[in-house]
């Protein structure tokens, strides 16, 4: 009988380990739950353990934790917002680097400056006294 519940408890480690890691730790918005070594993302994890167990489907898992601490919460954003931080920063570095190479492309076509070449005749007489 053992044998026959290794798989599901398996099954179940790597539902609530996926679940870990679409979950930001709230503790301080930096690591997912997965892998945050605090309190707060220990309980969390616990947790989470306990109601993939109890057969509550990932999606609902997600909605607790988004009732309770909001869209934070989420490692990647949902909808719009995901398209968005993704795309911005692309397009902002596709600019920058297009600004620098316009920049190169002038400085190069710049003409160099020519030193002054001063004639000594030309210059007025300044008398010293």
């Amino acid at each position: 009988m053992a044998l026959l519940a290794r798989p599901a408890d398996a099954a179940d480690g790597d539902s609530a380990k996926k679940i870990q890691e679409r979950l930001m730790a709230p503790c301080c918005w930096s690591e997912s739950v997965a892998v945050h070594r605090s309190e707060t993302a220990a309980e969390m994890r616990v947790e989470i353990a306990r109601m993939v167990a109890g057969g509550s489907s990932e999606e609902q898992i997600i909605e607790t934790y988004v009732g309770r601490y909001g869209e934070r919460i989420l490692m990647e954003p949902r909808g719009a917002k995901q398209w968005w931080l993704t795309v911005i920063p692309i397009v902002l570095t596709l600019t920058a680097v297009a600004g620098l190479l316009e920049f190169l492309r002038r400085l190069r076509r710049r003409p160099a400056v020519e030193p002054a070449i001063i004639d000594a005749q030309s210059l007025p007489d300044v008398d010293p006294d």
